[in-house]
């Protein structure tokens, strides 16, 4: 009988099972060893984009889903707890979207920081880019690996002046993938608050109306103009504008004022103060009568009860109305640096004037123009997208003239169908950038900024008055109030609106870079993490320098990320993992 030279299919398949096993397992090897490398983040300095340990919260107010930190790197103080149980402020959150307060999370499950999938190496063969992310051995423990952003390279002399990174006395900027990457929400529009008390940040009148809870804007042709009568040659009228009024439920730090002329409305001031020294100890703390300068002055959102215990103290009109007054103006507040995932830990608030819009809008019939207003200090810009005219045209509103245009085409429709456009608009770094669809509209325009670098300019609101401060807050909340969104002749409808703003790098420690330039070796990079307020990096370390022999990779992918959940089954219920797959994303 001849023997068959075939082998049985079921030892074929165990063999070809066999074989791809150890294939996989020497892939894996080798792409372990020289090409990738996981990463698990554990803490949040890179937070809000990259997450350590974290809670996922869902806020009640506004429906906002965000993350709400637990563990931080060493430098930040105060955030162990000595005794047994947490404290209050580890256990409830502050939502960065509405500002609701006092959200608990006590019983929120604690969710795993972000998996990065890093490409080692890649530094071997070219130079690491300012804004990248990378993953590195910390100079101090070289067992320990960090993520950081770049931002100083070698040779290279560089400062931190008011949130803004300044290399050779010049400032940095960010091209628009970087911005992207680097963004952090402060106000959705789809997500308001769903409270009588709270108000929204953006001032809705006019043309423009929220209908069913979206935007729409109707408007009978007359142009946009510019707010409290400024560029009047441009326009006379000021009803067509959405504009940016940040209001902020409680809390912060920011000082407000109002006049508080005749000696009887003092007379009452000396009445409440005697009636507060009853109550709780922050009002003495919170709120004074600056007798030099004729002006009450309070610090923060003022509480209601306090507001109504001052009026009801007062016996002059004159003093209930500046308590009215500074009631309202203390929820009018700068966009600041505040972060939902840092909302356990104590540190100072800085005001941010680098900001985004980020609009779809939507239409039947084309309206005439929809422009986006935006600030740069005391610079003023307009980006007008004439849509019937199939134009795009970047403003100057302090000269009229346009500094930029390029044409602007959109999608093809069918009868009765819905155009959509999708407009970004940023001022981060004094560099305007408009994007259409995704895409940079024309190049960029820069804004000329540079610092005396050897003059320290650390503007730290502890080293202001209180008076100078109140005339900062003032100064920087009408700036931002120019910030809007206009219409011209037509009707248009926002489906989605969004204001984020940029990473203000805070003072830290001021060992590096700070209150004077830092100039690096050869070889050595300068390191600092998105979530600055609580990052240990350069500008805390003792030596700031990062060799490049310790630079591990680039992430590259957030992969394999989870969140908690319960399984429920014959009355028993067994914690297991979810997969996220929202947070699957490519890192710039």
């Amino acid at each position: 009988m001849k023997q068959n030279p075939f082998r049985p299919p079921e030892s074929q398949w165990l063999r070809n099972m066999v074989e791809l096993s150890v294939l996989f397992i020497m892939a894996v090897i080798v792409l372990r060893g020289f090409l990738l490398e996981g990463y698990l983040i554990s803490t949040g300095s890179m937070a809000p984009g990259l997450r350590g340990l974290h809670k996922h919260v869902a806020c009640p107010s506004c429906g906002v889903e965000f993350a709400f930190g637990v563990t931080f790197d060493e430098s930040v103080n105060g955030q162990a707890n000595s005794g047994d149980e947490p404290s209050y402020s580890q256990t409830h959150a502050v939502c960065p979207n509405c500002g609701q307060v006092d959200i608990d999370v006590a019983n929120v499950p604690v969710s795993h920081g972000d998996q990065l999938l890093v490409h080692k190496n890649v530094f071997d063969f070219r130079r690491p880019r300012r804004w990248e992310c990378v993953v590195f051995r910390n100079p101090a423990s070289p067992g320990e690996a960090y993520v950081k952003r770049i931002v100083g390279l070698p040779g290279e002399t560089l400062q931190d002046i008011d949130g803004d990174l300044f290399i050779e006395g010049t400032i940095a900027r960010k091209d628009f993938e970087t911005q992207l990457d680097i963004r952090i929400p402060v106000f959705d529009l789809a997500k308001p608050a769903k409270s009588d008390e709270w108000q929204m940040p953006w001032q809705v009148k006019g043309p423009w109306a929220m209908e069913n809870g979206r935007l729409i804007g109707r408007s009978d042709g007359v142009k946009p103009s510019e707010v409290d009568g400024e560029t009047k040659a441009i326009s006379g009228d000021t009803s067509d504008w959405l504009q940016l009024r940040h209001w902020r439920w409680t809390g912060g730090t920011q000082f407000v004022e109002v006049p508080l002329q005749s000696d009887e409305a003092a007379a009452d001031w000396e009445r409440c103060l005697i009636q507060m020294q009853k109550g709780p100890a922050t009002w003495m703390t919170r709120i004074q009568f600056d007798r030099d300068n004729r002006v009450l002055r309070l610090q923060g959102v003022m509480p209601w009860q306090l507001q109504q215990n001052l009026v009801s103290w007062a016996e002059t009109e004159e003093f209930r109305s500046a308590v009215f007054r500074l009631g309202a103006l203390s929820h009018l507040t700068p966009v600041t640096d505040e972060y939902g995932y840092n909302s356990s830990v104590a540190s100072p608030e800085f005001p941010v004037n680098d900001l985004m819009v980020d609009a779809k809008l939507n239409w039947t019939d084309a309206p005439e123009c929809v422009s986006v207003r935006i600030p740069i200090d005391h610079h003023l810009f307009r980006v007008d997208l004439l849509l019937r005219a199939g134009k795009l045209e970047l403003v100057s509103e302090d000269t009229g003239q346009t500094v930029r245009s390029a044409e602007l085409k959109t999608p093809e429709r069918t009868e009765g169908q819905m155009s959509t456009l999708n407009v970004i608009v940023s001022n981060f770094d004094h560099r305007i950038i408009v994007a259409i669809d995704g895409i940079p509209a024309f190049t960029e325009l820069d804004i000329p900024l540079t610092a005396t670098i050897n003059n320290p300019a650390v503007t730290d609101a502890s080293f202001r008055s209180p008076n100078d401060q109140a005339a900062e807050t003032a100064r920087i909340v009408h700036q931002q109030s120019r910030l809007g969104l206009g219409l011209r002749g037509g009707s248009v409808l926002v489906s989605e609106l969004r204001l984020y703003r940029d990473v203000y790098y805070t003072p830290g420690r001021r060992k590096n870079g700070v209150e004077r330039p830092y100039v690096l070796g050869k070889d050595c990079y300068f390191m600092q993490g998105d979530n600055s307020p609580v990052s240990s990096d350069s500008r805390n370390w003792e030596d700031p320098c990062v060799p490049h022999r310790l630079l591990v990779g680039k992430p590259f992918v957030v992969h394999l990320p989870s969140r908690p959940g319960r399984l429920s089954f014959a009355g028993f219920e067994l914690p297991i993992r979810i997969p996220d797959f929202e947070r699957i994303r490519y890192i710039h």
